[in-house]
């Protein structure tokens, strides 16, 4: 019987981690960014400023 219920707790917890996983796939990332961090945001505005110098 307990045998049982820990192998229900593993299979569950295996769902979970391959469901996160494909949740992981599909949301939106930010653009340009590998890391996702945020910090590698490229503004345009001093990009066209640097190609005009």
């Amino acid at each position: 019987m307990i045998e049982n219920i820990i192998i229900g707790v593993v299979f569950l917890g295996a769902l979970a981690y391959l469901g996160n996983m494909v949740r992981k796939q599909f949301t939106a990332k930010n653009a340009g960014c590998a890391k996702g961090c945020g910090t590698c945001n490229v503004d345009f505005s001093k990009l066209s400023e640097v190609k005009e110098q």
